[in-house]
């Protein structure tokens, strides 16, 4: 075969692949919702003329293209093999894998992010907190920071010093947490290994806890990681704490109008099995305690890492609120929450703290 006729059916050839493939793309139904990623896919943008000429359908477009592509899970799990076996990078979109855990680099710190929750936070004070409160406020720090390794890393002693707030007392855990504490492969911590967390939280609030609980496996889970980083086969385990104080609490979902109790093993089937505590991300919801001091009331500012820690400070209180403010409004919280005469506790993780823009 001569380069002539060896480069027409190179080209018939190359044309064939990339004609097929189009147009498997184009017959293909889309897809609504990674799995894996745990996130919405795009899907074909809404066309006109002012999307044309601002740009922004091209950029959608571009986006659709790639979230839509035939195979795409499969190819995923080859470019994290290529990146991670063959050019041996050290993580891939920014996970890598240590001492069997996946680990997410954060990294830098974004000082105005965390100045906006700080003033996020003098606002609510501002508003709603008085010499009646005994206000409270701890850091979760992420796994990266329990890493000594090559990784960059947030400057957690300047985050913290950014994070000094005069009104509050800072609760810190950061010695009370090792890697052992979080899921191998998602962001959040185990709430069967809380226990020195909890008793810290308790010696500075001066509340009577005890470690009386019951520990019961729901079901096993692949966390978020795990679809960022698609060649891991790690798994983790849903691990609860109970007993008969936590077993009769009555729970309010103000979004749902809804109650409930604090484990919803509706989630277990949900794409985020971490939803199970306390139902996910949810604005604002109330533990009633029938056993808490009726004098007694504890309001929790959170972002999910509450979600698993606050079944464990009830015991005390007759009524716990939990608020997230990434989904509702400080302003209008007024309309809902009594703030009088109230323990009050901000508990924010570092990844919200470095990246607060979902905050309202």
């Amino acid at each position: 075969m001569n380069d002539r006729i060896k480069n027409i059916v190179v080209t018939i050839s190359f044309s064939f692949v990339i004609i097929s493939i189009l147009f498997v793309n184009i017959m293909k139904e889309n897809t609504e919702i990674s799995l894996s990623e745990r996130r919405r896919l795009q899907q074909f943008p809404e066309f006109s003329l002012e999307v044309l000429f601002n740009g922004s359908f091209f950029e959608k477009f571009e986006k659709y293209t790639m979230d839509q592509f035939m195979q795409r899970e499969n190819f995923r799990i080859i470019k994290a093999n290529i990146e991670m076996n063959i050019l041996k990078k050290q993580d891939s979109n920014n996970i890598y894998e240590y001492d069997q855990k996946l680990i997410e680099q954060i990294y830098p710190l974004n000082e105005k992010s965390v100045t906006n929750i700080v003033n996020k936070m003098n606002e609510v004070n501002q508003k709603y907190l008085d010499e009646t409160n005994k206000i409270y406020y701890t850091i979760v720090p992420d796994k990266n920071y329990f890493v000594n390794d090559n990784h960059l890393k947030l400057d957690y002693q300047k985050l913290q010093n950014m994070m000094k707030i005069e009104w509050a007392n800072y609760i810190d855990i950061f010695d009370c947490l090792d890697l052992s504490c979080y899921y191998s492969t998602d962001s959040h911590w185990k709430q069967e290994r809380l226990q020195k967390v909890v008793n810290k939280i308790a010696t500075q609030m001066n509340l009577k806890l005890d470690n009386n609980y019951k520990e019961n496996k729901v079901v096993d889970f692949k966390g978020v990681y795990a679809g960022q980083f698609p060649i891991v086969k790690e798994t983790d385990e849903i691990r609860i704490l109970t007993n008969d104080i936590i077993s009769n609490c009555i729970v309010y979902n103000y979004e749902k109008k809804l109650t409930t109790k604090i484990y919803d093993f509706k989630k277990i089937n949900a794409p985020d099995k971490y939803d199970i505590y306390l139902s996910g991300a949810v604005p604002l919801l109330t533990i009633e305690n029938p056993k808490g001091n009726p004098d007694k009331e504890l309001i929790i500012f959170r972002d999910s890492y509450g979600s698993s820690l606050a079944p464990l400070l009830v015991k005390e209180y007759h009524k716990v609120t939990l608020i997230d403010t990434r989904y509702i409004s400080p302003k209008i919280l007024g309309n809902y929450v009594e703030f009088d005469n109230k323990d009050v506790l901000f508990i924010y993780s570092t990844l919200l703290i470095n990246n607060s823009s979902s905050m309202k």
